[in-house]
């Protein structure tokens, strides 16, 4: 503590000597505070992992249709986590349109107008390549891997920054283009 909170805090005057009065009060404070034992069951102060969340509520608006889906219990937002993804796989999608590709993302299954009843919970990505459309349920870094190699790089990364060769992904970049396996490729399998 500064020294002129400290003086201000114990009532010293600009003599610098604290009146009588309040240097006892000053003594018994201390004294009081030095004999008894330290309280029990004291407050741990904010913390932040421990505050009630937002409410159980998520919003999707299909792009398709425009039609909004809210979502809000548990047990319905339980397969659809991946809600909070789709606008990070939408720019993906974006980044390979500007690259030159015809690629489309299908999230139907977000939508409570566009998803058929036996329809499964997942991501598709949608590739057009010379007038052949392949669909393919979407895994995780599917777009990241397909980025890299639309810009002709070697490597890709996750999304910890870990760099990873492109060759170990041909099998599944050639399944996202509907491309057939190599002989190498299919004697690995």
């Amino acid at each position: 503590m500064r020294k002129e909170l400290l003086i201000a805090a114990l009532g010293i005057g600009v003599s610098g000597t604290l009146d009588a009065a309040m240097r006892q009060e000053v003594d018994r404070l201390l004294d009081k505070i030095a004999k008894s034992p330290p309280p029990e069951n004291l407050s741990f102060g904010a913390m932040c992992y421990a505050t009630i969340g937002p409410p159980m509520r998520e919003e999707y608006v299909c792009p398709v249709c425009g039609t909004k889906t809210l979502y809000t219990s548990k047990e319905e937002r339980k397969g659809f986590y991946e809600i909070v993804h789709v606008f990070s796989y939408r720019e993906q999608c974006e980044t390979l349109r500007k690259l030159g590709w015809d690629v489309k993302l299908d999230e139907s299954f977000l939508c409570s107008k566009c998803r058929k009843p036996e329809q499964s919970k997942d991501f598709f990505i949608v590739v057009t390549i010379d007038g052949k459309t392949t669909r393919t349920k979407m895994q995780r870094d599917d777009l990241t891997k397909l980025i890299a190699f639309a810009k002709k790089e070697r490597v890709w990364k996750t999304r910890q920054d870990m760099e990873i060769p492109l060759k170990k992904e041909l099998p599944r970049i050639r399944e996202l283009l509907g491309m057939p396996a190599t002989e190498t490729e299919k004697d690995k399998k």
